[in-house]
């Protein structure tokens, strides 16, 4: 797991604190009590993205776009057929798809603040 820091709550970009700070700094923004952000990432899986309920999903209404009121959704089936297809899949996913450069968030993240003793020194001689 790696932690990522964010100065908007959108873009975990920053890899240290002091990333976040620098780009907080940049910005004309860094001050004792500047809003930043952490978050826990784990690497993509690709079967992440492909799940075998919306593959179904999508076969269906792609039926029903075709034919119409007749369509009975024959792509409705058993669990453990949606099982099956889930499996394959995974299975031509990791065989075929590279996403190992992709992050997603787990857990929420934690809002912190910038505090004195995070300001450069500069910056805080200039206060007192």
């Amino acid at each position: 797991m790696k932690t990522y820091y964010s100065t908007d709550d959108e873009n975990y970009s920053h890899e240290t604190v002091g990333d976040a700070l620098d780009e907080l700094d940049s910005d004309g923004r860094l001050a004792a009590g500047t809003i930043y952000w952490e978050a826990d990432f784990l690497p993509m899986e690709p079967q992440q993205a492909l799940d075998a309920a919306q593959v179904l999903e999508i076969a269906d209404e792609r039926g029903y776009d075709m034919i119409g009121e007749a369509w009975d959704n024959p792509f409705s089936v058993p669990r453990d057929a949606q099982v099956e297809l889930q499996t394959l899949l995974d299975t031509w996913a990791k065989k075929h798809v590279d996403v190992s450069i992709y992050y997603t968030m787990v857990g929420k993240p934690r809002q912190l603040a910038v505090t004195e003793a995070d300001l450069p020194v500069n910056v805080r001689a200039k206060r007192v």
